[in-house]
């Protein structure tokens, strides 16, 4: 997401603070880059991709302070919106940098399961997994969310459509 103008609205981080803060985390989380010279751990050959949770500063600010604290331990997507920005899932064992809404990146996380069902069957597991809330406000939140996400991408929002559950460990956070 390019960066805006509005306090309330996510910047994208840049490249210098991305870079000096994987190097600190994969030192921290103890990622060998000599494995990757060895074809031992692809996955830390490259800087993991970076996001910052929500569609808002404040939002993505609270969310990744919840990540910190260990409340949050999962995010849930729409799995048309990936589809829709021809974007691959999410993997097991993916490495990924959360960021707050000013883009400072904050947490090292590594994906460790992950799980789709129709939104209408996600349970309360998920809410809990989540840290936001009862799950009568993680469904209604994340119904406003993904409506307003297909909104923005163009594509028609289907109540019976599915959520992609990412849960993931934190590796490193500051």
């Amino acid at each position: 997401m390019p960066e805006k103008n509005s306090s309330s609205q996510l910047i994208e981080p840049e490249d210098a603070l991305l870079e000096a803060f994987w190097t600190r985390a994969k030192n921290v989380a103890k990622i060998n880059p000599l494995e990757v010279i060895v074809g031992l751990d692809s996955v830390s050959a490259l800087r993991p991709s970076a996001y910052s949770l929500g569609d808002s500063s404040e939002e993505a600010d609270r969310l990744c302070k919840l990540v910190m604290d260990g409340t949050k331990r999962a995010t849930s997507s729409w799995v048309a919106s990936y589809q829709a920005e021809d974007a691959p899932l999410p993997e097991v064992g993916e490495l990924s940098i959360i960021c707050d809404g000013s883009g400072t990146p904050h947490v090292l996380a590594r994906t460790r399961k992950v799980t789709t069902v129709a939104f209408q069957e996600a349970g309360p597991e998920i809410a809990m997994a989540e840290g936001e809330g009862t799950f009568a406000q993680w469904k209604a939140e994340h119904d406003a969310f993904f409506r307003r996400e297909c909104e923005e991408l163009g594509i028609a929002f289907d109540p019976d459509g599915q959520v992609l559950t990412e849960y993931f460990e934190v590796l490193y956070s500051h």
